[in-house]
């Protein structure tokens, strides 16, 4: 007799390990891959909406979860499918000496993502919720080391999926047409923005003085002159600088700031060669 699992394999198997690390948040196992993609699942439904399909054995309502803030059911079968070969591949992974990045990595980055924004369209999602889903997604902001160091060897791109984030929101933010005379001198600088917990939908209600305030503080916040004639430039490359390495590191001296800049990319180095060592 064919043996039967909650959706599939890789659904049944981690939500299995999920609910096994949940009693140590601290442990390795409480932040693999497959367990994140739990982690994730439950942020952006809830709990209950993950867990209770699961315990009553309920693929059809498990699925239908997954598509109350709009995601449409091509989309969610997409996910289900990739996120088997996702799977899959991880457990092709264990036997492997070298092993190998996984070419479904991003895919399932990208439909969490699409998920986390859809439910931003729908819904309130406070500063919080935001920041632990970018801290889960293999993001810049990622800060267990575990999880950085998986992100680091299966992105060609630790940026990436925080850039599609960001592309992702504006664009649907850009939908709720917002006035066309809400603009205020220089360039807006959106991920600037985005950063202080502003977006698109927030600038709609406000006024331009409110606006012209707010990249103000854009310009504090990254320790920019908003006095000089290369403001906006500067902001930009804070803000990529910010991307990277997180809040900008600065000394007001340029060569000291290079020597903490290498300091920090040779200790980030350090933990995941530390951590791929210990793997092997």
């Amino acid at each position: 007799m064919r043996e039967e699992y909650f959706v599939n394999i890789a659904f049944e198997n981690s939500i299995k390990q999920y609910l096994d690390a949940s009693s140590n948040k601290d442990s390795i196992k409480y932040n693999t891959s497959l367990v994140v993609v739990i982690r994730l699942l439950a942020l952006i439904y809830g709990k209950l909406d993950i867990l209770n399909p699961y315990y009553l054995k309920n693929s059809i309502v498990f699925m239908n979860n997954l598509g109350k803030y709009g995601l449409s059911k091509s989309e969610i079968a997409l996910f289900k499918d990739d996120f088997l070969r996702f799977y899959e591949f991880e457990a092709a992974n264990k036997n492997r000496k070298i092993k190998q990045k996984n070419p479904y990595f991003t895919l399932v980055q990208k439909y969490l993502t699409d998920m986390f924004v859809a439910k931003k369209k729908s819904t309130d999602v406070s500063l919080t919720e935001e920041e632990t889903f970018l801290d889960l997604i293999y993001s810049s902001h990622t800060t267990n080391p575990y999880r950085y160091s998986y992100g680091y060897l299966n992105s060609d791109d630790m940026n990436f999926i925080e850039k599609y984030y960001y592309s992702k929101l504006n664009e649907m933010d850009v939908t709720k047409e917002i006035a066309l005379d809400k603009t205020i001198s220089g360039n807006l600088n959106l991920e600037a923005l985005n950063v202080l917990g502003l977006n698109l939908s927030s600038l709609k209600n406000m006024s331009n003085e409110e606006i012209s305030k707010a990249q103000n503080k854009a310009y504090e916040y990254f320790e920019v002159d908003a006095e000089s004639i290369n403001r906006d430039q500067d902001l930009k490359k804070a803000v990529d600088y910010y991307k990277l390495y997180g809040k900008k590191i600065t000394t007001g001296n340029g060569y000291v700031d290079i020597l903490l800049l290498m300091s920090v990319i040779i200790t980030s180095l350090s933990v995941v060669a530390i951590i791929i060592f210990s793997m092997m």
